[in-house]
């Protein structure tokens, strides 16, 4: 079996295969890409096949898979931000639905090997920044006392569940004086 083969039931019940690119694209991205690399140096190859760009490709889409499991993280935090520090929003609502959808965008998209690849701190700085212009224009400000790294490990996101109103807690206790 190929390192990147797996064995799944199909709608049918049959067992079949899956390839790593169904189960962990930003893996199979990498693979592809040290292949093609290995690949580039024999002469053998035809002249028409554009390697370099081909290999650039394939990683884009890696990128581009990885972004789109964290960019939900960096919206939840942002939510989670107004959540705890608008008080009595009539937004309180639609961000707390906002904040399910995306753990379940989190849920979805999230592979094995994007984990050690996501950047919790810098997610935090960008919703920190994006909150705090989205306070100002409501007449309200973020605590200074919040912190510069992040309060949530990536482990907070993986759950099931997402618990809204501890994560809340969590971060009107790092306000408190």
């Amino acid at each position: 079996m190929h390192i990147g083969d797996a064995h799944m039931i199909d709608q049918e019940g049959r067992m079949g295969e899956t390839s790593l690119y169904d189960t962990d694209i930003l893996a199979w991205t990498e693979e592809q890409a040290a292949a093609l690399r290995a690949l580039a140096g024999r002469p053998d190859l035809p002249n028409a096949l554009d390697l370099p760009n081909v290999i650039e490709e394939i990683e884009t889409l890696g990128r581009t898979e990885l972004k789109a499991a964290t960019s939900p993280i960096r919206l939840i935090l942002l939510h989670l931000l107004k959540v705890a520090f608008v008080p009595d929003s009539q937004a309180e609502a639609h961000w707390r639905t906002e904040i399910v959808t995306w753990h379940g965008d989190v849920q979805d998209n999230m592979t094995i090997s994007m984990h050690q690849r996501v950047d919790m701190d810098a997610l935090w700085r960008r919703a920190l920044r994006e909150a705090g212009a989205a306070l100002r224009e409501n007449g309200a400000a973020l605590p200074r006392t919040l912190p510069g790294e992040c309060p949530f490990g990536l482990e907070d996101f993986l759950g099931e569940t997402f618990d809204t109103d501890a994560a809340v807690a969590r971060l009107r206790a790092l306000a408190a004086p």
